[in-house]
């Protein structure tokens, strides 16, 4: 019988660990010293740790000597590590062979493993983030923490942010690299977002209703941010009351005040009077900007929504929308570019002739969105200089709009409420954003033959018709669990409908019903005899299988019968 043989360091009382005769100064010095050394102490056997598990993985011995395939699955089954500590090791080992400037910096101690587990993870998300990390600046980047010190790649940049920045800088630092590659990236995740968005509500039948739904990541910025406007947080003294009293819990859940503010904006937004103009208002989204930057200009500078970088491409479809109040500015000068709400959105008076112009909704061919979902969309961007005119405005749902936003798409408007919407193979057609489809090259094509070729490759499988060129690395896992799960479902109403038509044309014909007899009447009249004829007559077998007379009790007659034949 195995017995556990476990050794235990008797534990220290706090008050033996310092000297009971130092003052209150020297104790602290004496406990930074002791945290000091044993902080030093983790970080190196961190170090040595990770150097061990890197030979392991570059010699497969993980799989060959312990039959491990994860890392992780090994450092915590076999050694007893910790889950965080398993995991950032085996993520830093993993991809050593990737990133090895960020390797080098983690098994020489010069950085935290916490914070190289973290940058190895987010510079792997995408092939796109991996060639970016290793490819070499034009001109070596200075470190912003030791001018003397070259960065000759982003890798080798993020791994002076990890050896001297804080964490938050560090993921501050890895979310402006993703959008300065991101480019139209975002606009496909987009589009697939709002494919896979949904919102359903459901009276539950005891007098409360279930919300359920997923929202792209604008929706829900906006629903997010309308919450908290209408119920805003508890106020720190609030939420940390008396202990003693247990007082803590009387504060609702932030899914109830949640549920609490959608009604307050729900009852508010019924009662005001500017309820009806839902286009005489825009949503409170804050997008910060230089104009040279939001017009494609190579400043080397990213605008911010919200506070948080996003890429130039984003940018200029969001200052397009209504949804974002956009703040531009003059880099040079420091001042502010005046917009005027009525500049850059239609006023009231252009909105409707917009409408009227184009009742049917969006100018997108075959689009069933109806015009109140609509967005006012400059042929010729206002940022590059475009009006705000009817004749270089069109109405697109929002997602067109979106999509139109992407390369290759071109906008001419050839009447009040008319457009040919083309697209150009990996290019602008000539003349940037304005020009039409009967441009001369040869691989302009309208919204509806793209919509034509891209029939028989899920087009029709999200009811945007988000084509499988649009979908995003980002969101393809998604986007592809969705579409299998449509499939299926189409494949088995097939079979269901397939399996009733075989029934149908092969079911046994139903017997004939029987012909029901009625009673004669009692009485003789005229037509009395007759109809006892009628009835008889049915009630008889049919003549091919009745039986011949002779056959019925009486011999047959010589006129009945032939002659016979001689010999």
């Amino acid at each position: 019988m195995a017995h556990c043989d476990t050794h235990t360091t008797p534990a220290l009382s706090p008050a033996s660990i310092l000297s009971p005769s130092a003052d209150r100064r020297s104790q602290a010095a004496e406990v930074r010293s002791l945290l000091d050394a044993a902080a030093a102490g983790i970080n190196a056997f961190h170090t040595q740790v990770l150097s061990s598990v890197i030979a392991m993985k570059e010699q497969g011995l993980h799989r060959s000597e312990f039959g491990f395939s994860a890392l992780r699955d090994l450092l915590l089954s076999q050694f007893d590590f910790t889950y965080n500590t398993a995991g950032s090791i085996a993520a830093i080992a993993r991809l050593s062979g990737k990133f090895r400037i960020l390797a080098k910096a983690a098994t020489t101690g010069t950085a935290r493993i916490d914070q190289v587990a973290y940058a190895v993870r987010q510079l792997d998300q995408t092939p796109a983030m991996r060639l970016f990390a290793r490819t070499p600046f034009r001109t070596p980047a200075p470190s912003p923490f030791d001018p003397q010190i070259l960065c000759a790649t982003p890798e080798a940049m993020v791994a002076q942010y990890c050896q001297h920045a804080s964490f938050k800088d560090l993921r501050r630092h890895l979310d402006e690299l993703w959008a300065s590659i991101a480019e139209e990236t975002e606009l496909f995740d987009g589009l697939g977002e709002q494919s896979l968005q949904r919102l359903e509500l459901t009276e539950t039948g005891n007098g409360m209703w279930h919300l359920e739904g997923t929202l792209s990541d604008a929706t829900g910025r906006l629903l997010d941010k309308y919450l908290k406007t209408a119920c805003p947080p508890p106020r720190q003294e609030d939420t940390e009351a008396d202990s003693e009293d247990d007082s803590e819990g009387l504060l609702p859940a932030q899914a109830n005040r949640n549920a609490e503010a959608l009604h307050q904006l729900l009852a508010g937004y019924g009662s005001s009077p500017q309820a009806a103009t839902r286009h005489g208002h825009t949503a409170t989204l804050d997008l910060v900007v230089d104009i040279e930057t939001l017009q494609g200009k190579d400043t080397g500078r990213l605008p911010f929504l919200e506070g948080q970088p996003i890429s130039v491409a984003r940018a200029r479809l969001l200052a397009c929308e209504a949804g974002v109040i956009p703040s531009v500015f003059n880099y040079t000068t420091g001042e502010a570019v005046e917009l005027g709400r009525a500049m850059r959105l239609p006023n009231a008076s252009l909105r409707r002739k917009l409408e009227l112009e184009q009742p049917e909704g969006c100018a997108w061919h075959g689009c069933d969105r109806p015009v109140a979902w609509t967005e006012a969309h400059h042929i010729q961007h206002w940022a590059d200089g475009g009006v705000t005119a009817a004749e270089n405005l069109i109405l697109l749902c929002r997602f067109h709009h979106g999509r139109i936003h992407t390369t290759g798409w071109s906008v001419e408007k050839t009447g009040p409420g008319q457009a040919i919407i083309t697209h150009h193979d990996g290019h602008e057609g000539p003349g940037g954003n304005d020009s039409g489809g009967g441009c001369g090259c040869s691989d302009w094509r309208t919204d509806h033959d793209m919509d034509t070729e891209h029939q028989d490759s899920d087009w029709d499988v999200f009811p945007t018709g988000l084509y499988r060129s649009e979908w995003s690395e980002t969101m393809k896992p998604d986007l592809d669990g969705m579409a299998e799960a449509i499939d299926r479902d189409r494949a088995i109403q097939a079979m269901r409908a397939a399996k009733a038509r075989c029934r149908a044309k092969f079911r046994a014909p139903k017997p004939p019903s029987p012909i029901p007899v009625l009673g004669c009447p009692s009485r003789q009249t005229a037509g009395g005899s007759a109809a006892k004829q009628h009835h008889a007559a049915q009630l008889e077998p049919p003549l091919e299988v009745r039986a011949p007379r002779h056959a019925q009790g009486r011999k047959p007659t010589p006129a009945n019968t032939l002659p016979s034949l001689p010999g």
